[in-house]
């Protein structure tokens, strides 16, 4: 009865997959955060950035596999119940995430790691997981705050 109250309008709700997804996208964030907490040495917190970049694990595949996982989640949850309505919710969540949280966090990483996170960033997918896992190349010496280059849209102007 608890499935059909939140179905509300949708599709037929398939309980034994939704399960699978919910429980292997589970698995996969706390994957993810115990390695952003062992291998960054700090806090598997989605707001609180790492000492260390990491580039191993999950993260070898995905650049935010926690944010990912966690949409898997509620994916999972869509399909348990059939809500349609849980659908568009989590679209406007991923959807959020993406354009408020994602860029910050980002520039907070590029200011802490600069040209090693500049080259990861641009190799590794944001959404979805790569073919092949990413093999970072030896340390690149810092760069300062005037060689970054941050995407927001902002270009640097020609004199």
């Amino acid at each position: 009865q608890q499935a059909e109250e939140l179905r509300h309008v949708g599709i037929e709700p398939m309980v034994i997959p939704g399960l699978v997804v919910f429980s292997l996208a589970a698995a996969f964030n706390l994957w993810s955060r115990l390695t952003l907490a062992i291998r960054g040495q700090g806090v598997a917190v989605l707001f609180t950035p790492p000492a260390k970049l990491v580039v191993t694990g999950p993260f070898a595949w995905l650049r935010n596999p926690i944010a990912t996982s966690t949409i898997a989640q509620g994916i999972g949850v869509c399909i348990y119940t059939g809500s349609a309505l849980l659908v568009g919710y989590l679209a406007l969540l991923a959807l959020g995430w993406h354009l408020l949280i994602r860029p910050g966090s980002e520039h907070e990483l590029q200011r802490r790691f600069g040209r090693d996170y500049e080259f990861y960033r641009r190799s590794v997918r944001c959404w979805l997981p790569m073919r092949r896992r990413f093999r970072p190349r030896s340390a690149l010496p810092p760069i300062d705050s005037s060689e970054m280059l941050i995407r927001h849209g902002a270009r640097r102007r020609r004199r």
